[in-house]
């Protein structure tokens, strides 16, 4: 059994408890994520964009705790950024695991074998180890070749040490589906207690944009990948979410069933959009229009998005919101086969291409979009400043801010409040020389100046698929080239 029956029992008696207070919304997974620094830089991750000095903040074990009870939610994620880089990581899973919460600690391995001792087994706590596919896919998606060798060795560690292992693989347009049943093969033989998919979330800060799948080409990627699943695959997930992947059924999202906290506060609306930050649970409840998300809503962002952070939690509230979702659960958890022949001839038909000839295609395509450089440009009052201060909330990297007294301010603008007045809207600003979080209203502004880099122009990520390759080209293997991410 790919869950163990206490966690299925926790999980299932909260969201009934949920169900009879009447709550619509409410949480079920707290991502959480204590840090935003890695030591990979993936093709299509927006997540590690950021000036030096805000990957270089940490949460604090306390935070991470008083997050996990504010949110009372019985699991927590906690991904990044890598997390074992966090020099207190092994405090904050044990307080965690103490209050008895499940855990799954998100990893890229790089690190796992070296920081393993210090974890203490529990059925509390699992290591998601993130394997985009195959060897080959595997390192071409995260960037680094022979990560997947050092991540599949951690995994055997882990396994031997009696840890519970799963692994949580996102898939792109174009992704080579028998490589991934194979990939899924190897996976349960390594004695993984199962696994966690997922489509690529079109990140607007990504260096790779041209190989995120629309909603169709989604469905048909996991309409051949798990129909005619073979009697060994285990899923660690709601399996009415993955007859959502193949179209099978339909969701809307429920943003708020798997909130993030992170150092700049409860992010809005999700993990995978940042909209702005509230200071407390209750206030990301209240304060998020959460009509203005979801695929339903219209929004463009939203558009495509399939991803478990919105879709899973719907898929157990529906499991436990009627007789119905529970009958249907239960028949999707006994026969999970799908025969489908068709999916099956599409299967056969497809050709393998490997990976590294799709270098070609990646030196030519576009780095995240950017309307025009930034860097260096200055808005003043009366030159359109409300732009300016609407694209500085979107600009990866520091702005500095003129005051009206003369002062300045310099650091990264991570949130903006819009009133209904230019009196009544703000930027909150985390400063560069400390971790300070300061508001400053529109009105008290006379110049902004974009005066850092913006680390999401994409020119790292090109750079390193040229290098990677001509190196490749020039028959090297076991090639370490990690993108440039820090100042």
């Amino acid at each position: 059994m790919p869950i163990p029956v206490s966690q299925m029992w926790t999980v299932a008696s909260y969201v009934v408890r949920q169900k009879l207070k009447g709550r619509k919304q409410y949480p079920l997974t707290l991502m959480l994520e204590p840090l935003l620094r890695c030591n990979l830089a993936c093709a299509g991750c927006g997540k590690i964009q950021y000036p030096g000095h805000i990957l270089k903040q940490n949460l604090t074990p306390d935070e991470c705790f008083r997050a996990v009870d504010e949110c009372g939610a019985p699991t927590v994620a906690i991904p990044g950024g890598e997390p074992l880089m966090h020099p207190q990581i092994h405090e904050i899973v044990a307080g965690i695991t103490a209050r008895k919460k499940y855990v799954y600690l998100c990893t890229n391995g790089l690190l796992l074998k070296e920081k393993i001792h210090l974890f203490t087994p529990s059925k509390y706590l699992s290591f998601s180890v993130h394997m985009d596919g195959d060897k080959e896919h595997h390192d071409l998606s995260v960037c680094k070749e022979g990560g997947y060798d050092i991540a599949l060795a951690a995994i055997h560690e882990a396994v031997k040490r009696g840890f519970r292992v799963t692994t949580n693989t996102t898939l792109f347009d174009g992704a080579d589906t028998k490589a991934v049943r194979g990939f899924f093969d190897d996976m349960m033989n390594a004695g993984v207690e199962g696994l966690m998919l997922s489509p690529g979330y079109s990140y607007g800060k990504a260096p790779d944009q041209q190989h995120f799948a629309g909603r169709d080409a989604s469905r048909t990627l996991f309409r051949r990948l798990l129909s005619n699943r073979r009697p060994n695959w285990r899923f660690n997930m709601s399996p009415l979410f993955l007859e959502f992947l193949m179209g099978r059924r339909d969701f809307e999202c429920t943003p708020w069933g798997m909130p993030t906290y992170t150092v700049f506060g409860w992010q809005k609306p999700c993990y995978l959009m940042q909209d702005g930050y509230a200071e407390t649970f209750a206030e990301l409840l209240e304060s998020t229009k959460w009509e203005k998300y979801g695929h339903a809503s219209g929004n463009p962002k939203c558009a495509n998005c399939m991803v478990h952070s919105g879709y899973e939690a719907s898929a157990v509230d529906y499991t436990f919101g009627s007789l119905k979702g529970l009958w249907e659960t239960a028949k999707a958890t006994l026969f999970p086969q799908y025969l489908d022949a068709t999916a099956q001839r599409e299967l056969e038909m497809e050709k393998h291409q490997s990976p590294l000839v799709q270098i070609d295609l990646l030196q030519t395509g576009s780095p995240a979009p950017v309307d025009a450089p930034l860097q260096g440009v200055k808005f003043q009052r009366g030159q359109k400043i409300d732009d300016g201060l609407e694209q500085a909330f979107d600009y990866r990297g520091d702005v500095t801010i003129q005051l009206k007294d003369g002062s300045k301010l310099e650091g990264y603008v991570f949130d903006r409040v819009r009133g209904n007045t230019v009196e009544e809207s703000k930027l909150r600003i985390m400063l560069a020389t400390d971790r300070r979080r300061v508001s400053v209203g529109y009105s008290e502004i006379e110049e902004v100046v974009f005066s850092g880099r913006d680390w999401a122009d994409g020119k790292s990520w090109q750079a390193w698929i040229k290098k990677y390759a001509e190196r490749k080209a020039a028959g090297e293997t076991n090639i370490e080239l990690l993108p440039e991410t820090e100042e």
